[in-house]
């Protein structure tokens, strides 16, 4: 009871934190940085688990997976990541050269209501938007006075989901994923003169929200008695999130110069596709591999967005891993005792500024144990990775994340009704 009274306390407040206080300069466009990490049993493998199937770990990266719960079963977890980010680039200030923070990054719930049905709900993120920066310009007419625009954005935008699995033969299960996307961006303006003094600052309030569906497909069996195989695919259908913006103009008094609800619009979300396979040998050592590609092109003339040297690009991710498992018989059942992982990625995002795709790569490293003594398992995982260039002067990001993964799993109140 203690366990899911702190789980509940979790998921209220995780609507509250699961903004991130690092700074990220490509998150200014758009809905933010979208979310490529699943803070589960897959981080650990450079979140690589399109294939991955579990009996006990809720694997948010393909719907289809939830089928393969242990019959009988209830299972929570939480994700918590601290991360640290190094800046480098001609446009960063001295001052501003790093960030960091803690943040519960995923909360979420799992039942096998009946034989070959799993299912899940969940609060995860989706993006988030976190700058600051400074533009100085001439004033117009002069040659030699100076003002200053001062941006700043924050936010986030979560998904809060529903997602079923059925499983048929034993050797495919369908899964669909049913999410709600939700959020709120805030960003200002500032008109600073040459001594810093604000004359006036402007600030747009936006509240994204519409349905946002993903499908899931996954196809396993064993080849012999020594290996087993996965393959699974997914397919996030196109949304147009609605888009409701508060315009509020200060002057240099904070005198209200303008406050009005704007027309109603849209950011729209791209069909996104997946692709992974997994190899198990002798139920211990299992090698991933995932591709993931998002059409950003097909909704690029609904995104159009201010700023030069701002392009809207097609998106693509792809990812390796290898996880080692120990596993024990214990009265007639094999137990996971614990694993070890690590895992490699390669991206690039749907941003291109002055003719340069951000990438995004990094190494993953991962342990994780399940305790014998009580219902909870843990993970732990070590990320490092480089985001964005140097180049056409651009800032590059070095961050270091550490993920932590909560499972509580127990056996589900059946009222006497068993099932195998």
């Amino acid at each position: 009871m203690r366990i899911l009274i702190l789980f509940s306390l979790l998921t209220v407040t995780s609507l509250g934190v699961m903004a991130q206080n690092n700074f990220s300069p490509y998150s200014q466009m758009g809905i933010g940085d979208v979310e490529d990490g699943f803070y589960n049993r897959t981080t650990g493998l450079g979140n690589t688990g399109i294939a991955y199937r579990s009996n006990r770990y809720l694997i948010n990266n393909n719907p289809a997976s939830f089928s393969g719960l242990a019959n009988q079963y209830f299972t929570m977890e939480t994700g918590i990541r601290g991360s640290f980010v190094d800046y480098v680039g001609s446009p960063v200030a001295p001052a501003s050269t790093q960030s960091g923070d803690i943040t519960f990054r995923r909360i979420v719930m799992g039942i096998k209501p009946a034989k070959n049905w799993g299912s899940s709900i969940g609060l995860v993120p989706f993006s988030t938007q976190n700058y600051e920066f400074n533009v100085p310009y001439f004033i117009q007419g002069s040659n030699n006075e100076i003002a200053n625009h001062y941006y700043q954005g924050h936010g986030s935008v979560n998904k809060a989901y529903w997602a079923n699995a059925y499983e048929f033969f034993h050797h495919v299960s369908i899964g669909v994923d049913a999410g709600y996307i939700f959020g709120q961006l805030n960003q200002k303006d500032i008109i600073q003169n040459g001594v810093g003094g604000s004359q006036t600052s402007t600030t747009n309030n936006v509240n994204l929200q519409n349905i946002y569906m993903t499908y899931g497909l996954q196809v396993y069996s064993n080849i012999g008695k020594h290996w087993a195989f996965n393959i699974g695919g997914i397919y996030s259908q196109k949304a147009d999130l609605l888009a409701s913006t508060t315009k509020q103009v200060l002057g240099s008094d904070s005198s209200t110069l303008q406050n009005e609800q704007l027309n109603e619009g849209y950011l729209s979300l791209p069909n996104s596709y997946g692709a992974g396979i997994s190899i198990t040998h002798n139920d211990k050592y299992t090698w991933l591999a995932d591709y993931r590609y998002s059409d950003w092109n097909g909704v690029a003339a609904k995104n159009t967005y201010p700023g030069q040297g701002y392009t809207i690009v097609s998106s693509e991710r792809g990812s390796v891993g290898f996880e080692i498992s120990k596993k024990r018989n214990f009265y007639n059942n094999r137990v996971e005792l614990s694993y070890l992982q690590t895992g490699l990625y390669y991206g690039n995002s749907y941003l291109q500024i002055n003719g340069q795709q951000i990438k995004d790569m990094g190494i993953t490293m991962g342990f994780g144990a399940n305790s014998l003594k009580s219902p909870l398992a843990y993970t732990i995982v070590f990320q490092y990775g480089i985001k964005g260039t140097t180049r056409n002067n651009l800032i590059r990001e070095n961050y270091a994340n550490i993920t932590f993964v909560l499972n509580y799993g127990a056996v589900w109140y059946t009222k006497g009704k068993k099932f195998d």
